[in-house]
């Protein structure tokens, strides 16, 4: 057998390597999008001002079922938008996005102090309903989608609303089906610094469908399920701060056994990862498992990033290229991201270093994507902060985002190259395919700033497919389905899971995509197989190339 190095230096031999021509083209303003996300810091409603700088969220999905993925933005000092895309004209350009939350919501509609967002089919009926956690107030908000593009809010009547006499100080929501009942559960996430003296009950939460039973109602069966972890002593320069540390829940069937294991990025060395007994139970095994190192971990995604056919977890943290904290005066690490790379047998290798991916400045949103459509998983993540009072100069800033291309297992930043040149406050982070042309585009939530949408443009000059994905036996939204493709004969194989889950207070748009390479005579693809959540198998041959495909489950 390989080392893990051997493998990601050597297992990317793609049919397609050529790298194609790429820009991403910053179009907020012509899309429509160009709300900023809200000042925040002036509010001083009864969360902390930790809390205030850590709030940005999206979500992609498309709630109005017209085939075009829609975009909901969270606003931390007044209410949120969501954003109806409008598709293209007669000549094939997008005519941009439509704030249509009036239209779609009661007055005075969702939020405000909203934070994380998550887009998901809770009830199975065919619409996209919406979770939202939030920052400052004392309960989340579950809105229910009835069919026809309008929302109710029904938290507290459906066991959602995860509510107490305390502020909240919310973070990522993520959907997963965990104990495969063909029903979406929900996990909810907080960061808030305690007291010892003083405990009281975090407002992390596994909260399981009733399914059938009632459809989109949810029991709390976190402790239950043995993920009621209460408040933890983190490590940071300054000492050991004590509370809840949650920042972005990922569920993925990371040891391939057919049930989504749950991998938690936490501040002040506090990420976890649960794995799926398979009987509604977890057991935690961070450090058998190879990882938890990240000092302060905040945002991730999880991916094949050297194409062995597991996936891997990587998570954004604080790179400090200034101060050296660890000899105290930061209260944060300083030594960046991690790249946790699947050895398989549950069990992972810290290749951070090899892979190039450690300096993101002060981390947050991350995802992964093909962006060329060469074929192998590209990296990129989003990053700032403004509080000056963290350091003695303001080198956090104006962080350059990054996008780390996959070259053949080892990541080269082109961000600056290719357009990413957005310096803002970045928060949450997303990619999706709003105008339907077969590439990747980017959607960074800034804290306190416009937002920016990024047009990919060129992507498409090498092949792709795209699957959309419909349940039933399995949850409708088909999330924790696993996809194998293989684009010709003789290929390597790519594979991809679906989710709902979260890259730090934001998710992608549910669609799966796969980069094929340079244009070839071969109009297909020659075989792709969907392993469904509920045990079935699709086996698909002779796929044609450069389209979307809904695909059914039987």
């Amino acid at each position: 057998m390989k080392s893990p190095l051997v493998v990601l230096a050597s297992a990317l031999l793609l049919q397609g390597t050529s790298v194609a021509q790429v820009q991403f083209v910053d179009i907020t303003d012509a899309a429509g999008l160009a709300v900023p996300q809200g000042a925040g810091l002036q509010l001083g409603f009864g969360a902390g001002l930790e809390q205030l700088q850590m709030t940005g969220g999206a979500a992609a999905g498309d709630f109005n079922g017209d085939g075009w993925v829609d975009l909901f933005v969270t606003m931390l000092d007044r209410h949120d938008v969501l954003f109806a895309n409008l598709g293209v004209d007669a000549n094939g350009d997008h005519r941009g996005f439509r704030d249509v939350t009036a239209r779609c919501f009661p007055a005075p509609g969702p939020g405000p102090r909203s934070n994380g967002a998550v887009f998901g089919d809770i009830d199975n009926d065919g619409d996209e309903d919406l979770y939202l956690t939030s920052v400052g107030s004392t309960r989340y908000q579950l809105w229910i989608n009835d069919g026809e593009g309008h929302f109710r809010e029904r938290a507290r009547q459906r066991g959602a609303a995860v509510e107490t006499t305390r502020f909240h100080s919310g973070q990522s929501p993520v959907f997963a089906d965990f104990d495969r009942d063909g029903w979406l559960d929900l996990y909810v996430t907080e960061w808030v610094l305690m007291h010892p003296a003083f405990p009281v009950e975090p407002h992390t939460r596994l909260l399981r469908n009733r399914g059938a039973a009632a459809p989109g109602h949810f029991e709390d069966v976190t402790a239950a399920a043995g993920l009621a972890l209460g408040m933890e002593t983190g490590t940071s320069s300054l000492g050991h701060p004590t509370g809840v540390f949650q920042f972005t829940p990922r569920f993925s069937d990371l040891d391939r056994d057919g049930w989504p294991d749950l991998a938690i990025a936490g501040d002040f060395q506090t990420s976890h990862l649960f794995w799926n007994n398979g009987d509604g139970t977890f057991t935690e095994g961070t450090a058998a498992a190879g990882v938890g190192g990240d000092e302060n971990g905040m945002g991730a995604t999880i991916a094949d990033f050297n194409g062995d056919g597991l996936l891997d977890w990587f998570v954004t943290s604080i790179y400090d290229r200034v101060n050296d904290c660890t000899q105290g005066g930061c209260g944060w690490g300083s030594t960046g991201n991690r790249l946790y790379l699947n050895t398989g047998a549950r069990t992972f290798v810290d290749l951070t270093d090899q892979a190039g991916v450690r300096d993101g400045g002060w981390g947050w949103g991350a995802t992964s994507l093909d962006y060329d459509n060469d074929g192998d998983v590209d990296l990129t993540m989003t990053n700032g902060i403004d509080w000056e009072a963290l350091s003695n100069d303001d080198h956090f800033i104006d962080d350059p985002m990054r996008l780390w291309r996959n070259e053949h297992g080892i990541f080269t930043d082109v961000a600056q190259s290719v357009g990413l040149t957005a310096t803002a406050k970045g928060k949450g982070y997303l990619t999706l395919d709003f105008d339907r042309d077969g590439d990747q585009d980017l959607y960074v939530v800034h804290h306190g700033e416009l937002p920016v949408l990024y047009e990919n443009v060129g992507g498409n000059q090498n092949d792709w497919i795209q699957l959309d994905l419909v349940g039933s036996a399995s949850n409708r939204d088909a999330v924790g389905a696993f996809v194998i493709l293989r684009a010709a004969p003789g290929a390597p194989q790519q594979v991809r899971e679906t989710s709902r889950g979260s890259n730090f207070l934001s998710s992608d748009e549910d669609l799966v995509h796969f980069g094929l390479g340079p244009p070839t005579s071969m109009g297909t693809v020659v075989r792709i197989e969907i392993r469904w959540p509920s045990g079935q198998t699709t086996v698909l041959t002779d796929v044609a190339r450069n389209q979307r495909h809904t695909v059914v489950e039987p």
